[in-house]
């Protein structure tokens, strides 16, 4: 009897156990293909996260190399600049100093003629007289005591308002403290402003509207600069004052121009 219940009984078990084992094997390979499924899924993201990277990385060199460029042409630029406002400046001062050595040149040849006018006032030794003083104001500039010129100079204007050697009393005054070492250019564009006010028709007035001009330019007003030095050009036609004043005032309108272009 037992053994007849025992093969009966035992064929269940055994099929039970196969059907189970087939279940499980099947779920282990569904798994395995999942899970190779994801691999390959995650080795084609890598891929393409990868290739956008080296993309990304490609174009950040090409912008790095632009500006790089960019920073190295600015940089020529900048020195090409500063090299020519350098040189720029040389020129302006160049042509300041070649004025300036026409100028003294000038005013030597305009002094000697003074003195060779024919003014016996102008020879007289007595510094009592209107002339004694303006000789010996003379002869300390001519061996350039400018400081003892300078008093002598102001005592005679003072003493003698209306002699006939105050206008070249102020003109000398004016070139005096125009060039002296440190310039006093509010007393030198005294002087020129008083001779051409008090005495218009004379002869020096073309040259102090002339000097003016560069005076009111070291001032830093170059609109009343270009103001007298376009008079001087248009009133003194031919003069040696006239050439020097439209020289300056082309420089000077040169370097305003200069300076505009710049800002």
């Amino acid at each position: 009897m037992k053994g007849r219940l025992f093969p009966r009984f035992w064929a269940p078990g055994i099929l039970a156990t196969i059907l189970t084992s087939v279940v499980a094997f099947a779920q282990v390979d569904n798994f395995l293909e999942e899970d190779s499924s994801t691999e390959v899924d995650q080795d084609e993201t890598d891929t393409t996260e990868s290739d956008d990277s080296e993309s990304g990385n490609l174009n950040l060199s090409i912008v790095f190399k632009k500006l790089n460029e960019l920073e190295s042409e600015n940089r020529a630029l900048v020195g090409r600049i500063e090299q020519l406002e350098y040189e720029l400046e040389e020129l302006r001062q160049e042509n300041r100093e070649r004025y300036k050595d026409l100028d003294e040149r000038v005013r030597e040849l305009t002094g000697q003629a003074t003195l060779q006018s024919g003014d016996t006032d102008a020879l007289d030794p007595d510094q009592s007289t209107e002339g004694g003083m303006y000789r010996t104001a003379v002869n300390h500039i001519g061996e350039q005591e400018f400081e003892e010129a300078i008093s002598v100079l102001n005592e005679m204007i003072e003493t003698y308002p209306n002699g006939s050697h105050v206008p070249m009393g102020f003109y000398y005054l004016g070139e005096l403290y125009r060039t002296k070492d440190p310039k006093e250019l509010e007393e030198a564009r005294q002087n020129f402003v008083q001779l051409i006010r008090l005495h218009p028709e004379h002869a020096k007035v073309g040259e102090a509207k002339y000097k003016l001009g560069t005076i009111y330019d070291e001032l830093g007003d170059s609109s009343t600069a270009l103001d007298y030095l376009d008079e001087v050009v248009q009133d003194y036609p031919g003069t040696s004052a006239a050439r020097l004043a439209e020289e300056y005032a082309t420089t000077l309108r040169e370097a305003e121009n200069d300076e505009e272009s710049t800002e």
